[in-house]
């Protein structure tokens, strides 16, 4: 899942396929919450994550730095602020793997039911990667 930076487009490019996830998993939330928006919000917040790993590998990058896991990546960003303290991260990657096993359809109305805050952590991360690249 996680790419090596020689692999990695430029950040900038990263933040706005970020910025189209962001924006079609909030349209997503607005749905009925039926079994297919449902299913359709789960297979966007699985783009968002891929995509926000790869934006902050590609952020470390840009530091000299690297990550090659999301738990090293979301590590990394919270060391760097990218991210606020004290969430938990190693929940959000739970839940993103337990998409990919047996249970997924059972956990479905659990994940589906964190979106929203989420999203919101996701879109802090994006805007503070925004920050750091045009300082860049």
């Amino acid at each position: 899942m996680t790419a090596t930076p020689e692999e990695l487009p430029p950040l900038n490019i990263l933040l706005n396929q970020l910025d189209w996830n962001l924006q079609w998993l909030q349209q997503m939330e607005k749905n009925e919450p039926t079994d297919y928006f449902r299913d359709a919000a789960l297979q966007r917040f699985e783009f968002t994550f891929n995509t926000a790993v790869k934006c902050i590998q590609g952020a470390a990058r840009q530091i000299q730095d690297s990550c090659d896991s999301p738990e090293k990546c979301f590590a990394l960003a919270e060391r760097k602020e990218w991210v606020p303290g004290g969430i938990p991260w190693k929940n959000i990657v739970e839940d993103f793997r337990s998409m990919k096993t047996d249970t997924a359809q059972e956990n479905a109305d659990a994940l589906f039911a964190k979106l929203t805050q989420y999203r919101e952590l996701f879109k802090t991360l994006f805007d503070r990667l925004s920050a750091l690249d045009a300082d860049s």
